[in-house]
């Protein structure tokens, strides 16, 4: 029923822990098969209008604890965070969720071109699998987090008590068993959409980065081989028109990859945005959650460091790409091109080497930069700057209790 990922030869790619959960456990963001039957279809919009609804009674239940204690800052803020969690990813999610088939197409062109797998490119592919372990890493603070909260109904059960997971107020009584049964077992669907939601999308981003990075790095070391092979090799007279040659293959291949950046531009921009806008907030509110009450904010403090983690990693990828990027002129500039012409005999050829390598230099000055609206940029900068914000905040909020 779920679409799973293929490589440009067919093969199915072996997703790494997170990706695999959301694509199990979040049929409201990732996409159906090409080939799904209309049961499927319709199965899975009645999946997304159904937890749709629930995300929207949450939100209300939510709010009224929070309208409830209005008076008691204390109080009020202790269902902040998962108010404002649920409000961001009720945005993320369901937007993703109503064009998963653009998703799906992002995903079939990144296995298909960009992604670079194990056997073409072994030392690559290492690399990469080991800049993805933190993220693994915080990605399992995100998911106990929600443990944290599962296990609520069993303590409810030995406390012979009846409350849901979260600071909620309902407009009904949730008493009555068959009631109270489904109200957990909401509060547990839309708490495992949330975490599948950071955590996977965080790491589908991540991948993304690293294995594009990967394709701009290949690109340099291409070039910078054909050179030196073409100077070993290559006799007087046909040097300039090979090294020419390589060049607009490089230069294709530039071309190519910023299409895909603006794919993903195109693609993650908004989530990105919405992500960013709420961190700042969030943080300020979960360390206020911590600082006043640290004995039941035990499974907010996953949260916080997971957080912390996900903003720098991630703006630190975005910030390796703009530097990998950034280097592309230079690539065709150093590619030993004065040597070439020093030892190529024909006088046309080089001069048709010279203007090729001033379009290559003059189309590659600009370094791609991933952003969140063209507002935010995922780079260690921005993400340094957004983490001040929140500690700016958490100040004011703790000087007004």
């Amino acid at each position: 029923m779920l679409y799973r990922p293929r490589l440009s030869n067919g093969k199915y790619i072996s997703l790494s822990w997170p990706i695999t959960a959301y694509r199990l456990l979040n049929n409201i963001c990732w996409p159906l098969r090409d080939d799904a039957s209309l049961l499927e279809w319709l199965f899975d919009r009645f999946c997304w209008v159904l937890c749709f609804i629930i995300f929207i009674q949450h939100n209300d239940a939510e709010l009224r604890y929070m309208i409830v204690n209005k008076n008691n800052l204390d109080l009020m803020l202790i269902c902040g965070p998962t108010y404002l969690i649920l409000i961001e990813i009720h945005i993320r999610a369901f937007q993703l969720g109503l064009n998963k088939e653009g998703f799906k197409r992002f995903l079939q062109r990144f296995y298909a071109e960009i992604y670079i797998d194990k056997p073409t490119h072994p030392k690559h592919y290492a690399k990469i699998q080991q800049r993805l372990r933190p993220i693994w890493f915080y990605s399992a603070l995100y998911f106990s987090t929600l443990f944290s909260y599962v296990i609520i109904p069993l303590t409810n059960f030995f406390n012979d008590t009846k409350a849901p997971l979260y600071k909620m107020y309902y407009p009904f009584d949730i008493t009555p068993y068959p009631i109270y049964i489904a109200v957990i077992l909401s509060n547990i669907w839309v708490g495992y959409t949330v975490i599948s939601m950071i955590a996977g999308e965080d790491n589908i981003i991540s991948e993304v980065l690293l294995h594009l990075n990967g394709r701009f790095v290949l690109l340099q070391q291409k070039l910078q081989e054909d050179t030196e092979r073409l100077l070993h090799e290559a006799d007087g007279k046909n040097i300039a028109d090979e090294l020419s040659r390589h060049i607009v293959e490089a230069t294709r291949e530039n071309v190519r990859l910023y299409k895909f950046c603006e794919d993903l531009e195109r693609e993650f921009s908004f989530r990105i945005f919405i992500s960013l806008s709420f961190s700042a907030a969030l943080l300020c509110v979960l360390g206020f959650k911590v600082f006043t009450n640290p004995m039941d904010s035990f499974g907010f403090i996953f949260w916080i460091c997971a957080k912390i983690l996900e903003m720098l990693l991630i703006g630190q990828l975005g910030s390796t790409l703009i530097a990998t990027t950034n280097q592309i002129s230079s690539a065709f500039y150093e590619s030993n091109w004065e040597r070439v012409i020093q030892k190529s005999t024909d006088s046309y050829a080089n001069v048709r080497l010279m203007k090729l390598l001033l379009l290559a230099i003059g189309t590659s000055q600009k370094p791609f930069v991933l952003t969140g609206f063209k507002y935010f940029s995922v780079s260690l900068t921005a993400v340094l700057k957004i983490l001040q914000g929140a500690g700016s905040y958490f100040t004011f909020l703790t000087s007004m209790r």
